[in-house]
C-alpha cells in the first residue's frame, strides 16, 4: 500500500528500501537523523474501509494495523472521522457500491492527520459508533433518519371534555436510547483530601488524574460526550455529583476513588455497584467512609433513608447493567495492572443511589500499602488504570447497545 504525501504518493516500501541500499554510504549519526525526519513516513496507519447491509442498518468499519486516537465530526449528510496520524489508504476516492445508506468516501491528508470524509445518501445519520481491539476498529452504525409525520386535518369542535383522573400507574418509560454521554466522577477534591499514604499521596489527586485521562480515552476512541462531575482540585458534594449526571442524562456514572485500609498488606482492585446489603463488613465499613462527604456533615444515614433513595431514585431499574458493567471493569483491572482480585462487591454507597442510570465506583489500588502508593505515583501506572477502565466501559456499550436492538 501506499503512504499519502503532500505532493502525491510515494510507496513506503521503496523509501524503506532506498533508506537500506544508502546506509553504508551515510555517516551512523546523519543516518539516525533521516530515520528521525521520515519515521511518520515509514509509521504510518494502514487503514481499511469495509461496509456491510443489514436489516435495518449499514454499517462501516475503518480497520487498522494498530490502535490510533481521533475525533467524529457528525453534519448533515456526511460525517469526519480525524485520525491523528498519517493513514496509508489507497486512493484518494473510495466509492460504496449498491449500499442503501452510503455514497462513497473521500481521504485527505493535512499535516500529519488524515480525514475521511463520509458521504450519507438520503436521510441516512449515525445512530451509534464503538471501538473494537485486535484488531482495531472503529465501527459507525447508519440508520434512516425518522421523518416526522405530516400534520393531521383539523378535527371538528366538539364539546369540553373533562380531563381523565389521574392513573394509578405512570406511564410507560421512554424506550432507553444507545449510549452516548458517559459521566466521570473523580473521588474527593478540595478540603476532602481522601485517602493519604505513607508518602503523603493524597487521594483526591490520584482520582483526578485518573479521571482526565479516562475521559480523553473515551472521547478519542469511540467520539462519545463525557462530562466529569469535577475537572480541577474542588469540593463537590455527593448529591451534587449525582445531580450533575441526571441533569446531564449520562447514561453511564463512573466514580473513580483509591482505597485504603488499616491492614497495609491489603491490596489490589475493587469494583463495587449499589446494594442496600453491603458484599462484606469490610466493604460496609468502605462505603460508609465514602458516605460522610455530604453537604451537611452532621448528617447520618439510616436504613430507611437508603431505602427511600434506591427505589425512589429508581436505581434498582439498573442494577443489572452496573453488575455488567462492574464485572467487565473488574476483569480488565485484575488482566492489565496485574494486580490481586478483590472482585466485584456491592454496598451502600449513597453517590451510586442517587444516579438514575447504571452506576459503578472503582477502588483503583490501596493507597495505604506501600507498594500500590509508589505505584500510584507513576503516571505508566495511572496510564495502565484508565486504559483498563476504559477497555472495561467500552466492552459494556457494546454489550448495552447491542442488547436494544
Amino acid at each position: 500500500m501506499e503512504s499519502l504525501l503532500d505532493a502525491g504518493s510515494i510507496p513506503a516500501a521503496s523509501i524503506a528500501i532506498f533508506l537500506r541500499s544508502m546506509k553504508k554510504f551515510i555517516k551512523p549519526s546523519t543516518f539516525f537523523i533521516i530515520i528521525l525526519a521520515l519515521s511518520p513516513l515509514l509509521t504510518a496507519l494502514a487503514v481499511g474501509i469495509r461496509t456491510s447491509d443489514h436489516e435495518g442498518f449499514t454499517r462501516i468499519v475503518f480497520e487498522a494495523d494498530r490502535s490510533f486516537t481521533y475525533a467524529v465530526q457528525k453534519r448533515p449528510g456526511q460525517m469526519q472521522l480525524r485520525l491523528s496520524s498519517r493513514a496509508d489508504f489507497r486512493g484518494r476516492t473510495w466509492a460504496v457500491q449498491d449500499s442503501p445508506l452510503l455514497e462513497r468516501v473521500i481521504h485527505e491528508i493535512q499535516g500529519n492527520e488524515s480525514i475521511f470524509t463520509v458521504f450519507f445518501k438520503g436521510d441516512a445519520t449515525v445512530k451509534k459508533n464503538f471501538v473494537l481491539e485486535k484488531p482495531f476498529r472503529v465501527v459507525f452504525d447508519l440508520e434512516k433518519s425518522e421523518k416526522p409525520a405530516a400534520p393531521l386535518p383539523s378535527a371538528p369542535e366538539i364539546p369540553e371534555k373533562k380531563p381523565d383522573p389521574p392513573q394509578e400507574n405512570p406511564p410507560a418509560p421512554a424506550k432507553p436510547k444507545p449510549i452516548e454521554t458517559i459521566c466521570i466522577d473523580p473521588g474527593h477534591g478540595g478540603e476532602d483530601l481522601g485517602a493519604i499514604g505513607k508518602s503523603k499521596l493524597q487521594e483526591k489527586n490520584v482520582t483526578l488524574q485518573i479521571g482526565h485521562k479516562l475521559k480523553k480515552l473515551i472521547e478519542s476512541r469511540t467520539g462519545l460526550r463525557v462530562i466529569m462531575t469535577r475537572d480541577k482540585d474542588s469540593e463537590v458534594s455527593l448529591n451534587t455529583r449525582a445531580s450533575i449526571a441526571n441533569n446531564q442524562l449520562a447514561q453511564m456514572f463512573i466514580s473513580i476513588h483509591a482505597n485504603s485500609s488499616f491492614r497495609k498488606s491489603a491490596y489490589g482492585s475493587e469494583t463495587f455497584f449499589v446494594s442496600l446489603q453491603a458484599t462484606d463488613q469490610e466493604s460496609l465499613e468502605l462505603a460508609q467512609k465514602e458516605n460522610q462527604n455530604l453537604e451537611d456533615p452532621g448528617e447520618t444515614i439510616k436504613n430507611d433513608e437508603l431505602k427511600m433513595i434506591l427505589w425512589n431514585m429508581a436505581q434498582t431499574e439498573y442494577i443489572r447493567e452496573s453488575s455488567k458493567l462492574a464485572e467487565y471493569v473488574q476483569n480488565e483491572l485484575n488482566e492489565l495492572l496485574g494486580t490481586r482480585n478483590r472482585g466485584v462487591k456491592q454496598a451502600p454507597f449513597r453517590v451510586l443511589m442517587r444516579t438514575a442510570m447504571p452506576a459503578i465506583l472503582i477502588e483503583t489500588a490501596f493507597i495505604s500499602n506501600n507498594n500500590e502508593e509508589k505505584k500510584l505515583k507513576n503516571e505508566e501506572f495511572l496510564d495502565k488504570i484508565a486504559f483498563a477502565i476504559y477497555n472495561g466501559v467500552s466492552k459494556f456499550i457494546y454489550y448495552y447497545n447491542n442488547i436494544l436492538k
